[in-house]
């Protein structure tokens, strides 16, 4: 696990091979989002409908296992930032605003799966935080051009999104003994 760097185009290629749905920002927001709500298992959810044997989806399924870790380290430890798994910075716009888009839809369907959250939870800055994610997830990228402006605010959608995650974790894990 030591010297792990999650790679955007890595999984990418990885996943796709794999034939899996998910695109990789998508996948590491399910992965955050299932940690966040304190489940302890990612496989029945990402890359469930892989065949036995199949290299492709082993391969995946182990770079998905290594960034689950990773994650819950970082989640853990209360690391900042949280490393997303975005496309790189010299990637489009479009590309990397569909990312930040994906991520949030990802980490709302993962946080989802643990169901049972504490209804007060809605209520705090993790609410407000979950909520800004739909609104992320529901975001126009038709409106997002390639200037200065649109990297200036795909650059704080990144940030908040690793700073919201970050409080969601420690606002439902607050009584966690560590």
């Amino acid at each position: 696990m030591t010297g792990f760097t999650p790679e955007h185009a890595r999984l990418e290629r990885l996943l796709r091979a794999a034939g899996a749905e998910e695109s990789a920002a998508e996948a590491h927001g399910m992965l955050c989002g299932m940690l966040c709500a304190g489940l302890d298992r990612w496989r029945p959810h990402l890359l469930a409908d892989a065949q036995e044997g199949d290299l492709l989806a082993q391969e995946a399924s182990q770079e998905l296992e290594r960034l689950w870790q990773l994650a819950d380290r970082e989640l853990r430890e209360r690391r900042m930032p949280v490393r997303l798994v975005l496309p790189d910075e010299e990637r489009p716009v479009a590309e990397r605003a569909t990312a930040l888009r994906d991520w949030s839809q990802g980490f709302l369907y993962g946080f989802g799966l643990g169901g049972g959250q504490k209804a007060e939870l809605m209520r705090g800055e993790a609410g407000e935080a979950l909520r800004d994610f739909g609104e992320i997830a529901r975001m126009d990228l038709e409106e997002f051009g390639d200037d200065e402006e649109a990297e200036e605010a795909l650059m704080q959608l990144a940030e908040y999104l690793w700073v919201a995650a970050a409080l969601i974790w420690n606002e439902v894990h607050a009584d966690d003994a560590d």
